[in-house]
């Protein structure tokens, strides 16, 4: 192979590394996001477990007039996070503030 064609060939095999670089940012930043969204498949799925009353559902819209889901996600997420103690009224005041 002469000269000529072996630098032909030497320029056809960078272009394509070239080509291929990863930008160390958006990869770090796709990583982050896919962490991210299983975090919250994994938050979904547990608030998805806790039980709420209906009556405790009920009150929580009647005094705030917020709709049910609502009621239902916040009572869900108190629920998640309270150790002991009133979980409706953790939840009233979780949407007060």
């Amino acid at each position: 192979m002469d000269a000529e064609a072996e630098a032909k060939q030497l320029d056809s095999v960078t272009d394509v590394v070239k080509e291929t670089e990863i930008d160390a940012g958006k990869a770090q930043q796709a990583i982050g996001l896919i962490a991210e969204e299983k975090e919250n498949d994994h938050k979904a799925a547990a608030l998805a477990a806790v039980a709420v009353s209906k009556e405790d559902v009920a009150l929580i819209v009647l005094e705030l007039e917020v709709t049910e889901e609502v009621a239902e996600r916040v009572l869900r997420e108190v629920s998640l996070e309270a150790k002991e103690g009133d979980v409706v009224e953790a939840a009233l005041r979780m949407l007060i503030a």
